[in-house]
């Protein structure tokens, strides 16, 4: 597996840093922050798989992988990443021409056990499960078997910046909330919850996960004023996070 060599697109820097921890572990490989850069370096050389997120900036998912296809750049299996979790958006990818489709939050065995399945298969397009979009996390500061699955393939201190990379970003994220919020800019409010959704889901960071994902479900649907102090419970929950991470052991 050591001698396959894997694709990584992904405009998001921690998603990306996640997915090349773990694919590291079996595989060679790349990365690329769009669809652009993607198309750029496969042309300068042959993967076996690619990992393509959807929503990218300059050049999407969708956009590069239908690329890809026409100009016959590569043949190599193209697994979709997206937050959209539903049956009927996952038949749509496959049937655009995705060859088959994880859904975030990430969960990091599931994603390898799914990385080994495409490389090793001749026809990776098939049905797969995601159980991990089914349920919501539960309701913990940190899931602490979500840091032991990304334990295993990398040493406890990549991961303990992982997530201090991930409180960075974080609190990057709200700042910018916080002035779109000023300006009651609902729709870019909903993108940058969407991205807070997803990187803590993924690091099973569940109650910021679970207050970003109610976030953006409000500023999508026009029902941001409904929970006025729903900024103030996300920077609460934000400190409380930090102050469990210096505390944990777990990385030791």
């Amino acid at each position: 597996m050591k001698s396959k060599r894997v694709l990584i697109v992904d405009d998001n820097d921690l998603n990306r840093k996640l997915f090349e921890n773990l694919i590291g572990q079996v595989c060679q490989f790349d990365s690329a922050k769009n669809g652009l850069e993607a198309l750029d370096l496969l042309k300068k050389a042959a993967y076996d798989l690619i990992i393509m997120d959807i929503q990218m900036p300059l050049m999407d998912g969708l956009t590069a992988m239908k690329q890809i296809k026409l100009s016959k750049i590569s043949d190599s299996p193209i697994i979709a990443v997206t937050a959209f979790a539903e049956l009927e958006d996952k038949n749509t990818y496959l049937d655009q021409g995705f060859d088959d489709f994880v859904t975030k939050p990430i969960r990091p065995r599931d994603f390898l056990e799914n990385v080994k399945k495409t490389l090793k298969s001749k026809n990776p397009k098939q049905e797969t499960p995601h159980s991990e979009s089914i349920h919501d996390p539960i309701t913990t500061t940190l899931d602490l078997g979500t840091v032991r699955q990304l334990m295993k393939y990398n040493s406890g201190e990549t991961i303990r910046n992982v997530y201090l990379d991930f409180l960075k970003e974080t609190e990057m994220l709200i700042d910018e909330i916080l002035s779109l919020n000023s300006e009651n800019n609902l729709d870019s409010i909903s993108e940058k919850l969407h991205i807070l959704k997803g990187n803590s889901g993924t690091l099973g960071a569940n109650q910021i996960y679970l207050l970003a994902k109610e976030g953006e479900y409000l500023a999508r649907n026009n029902q941001w004023d409904q929970k006025k102090n729903l900024l103030q419970d996300l920077q609460l929950e934000i400190l409380n996070f930090k102050k469990y991470l210096k505390e944990e052991t777990i990385f030791e």
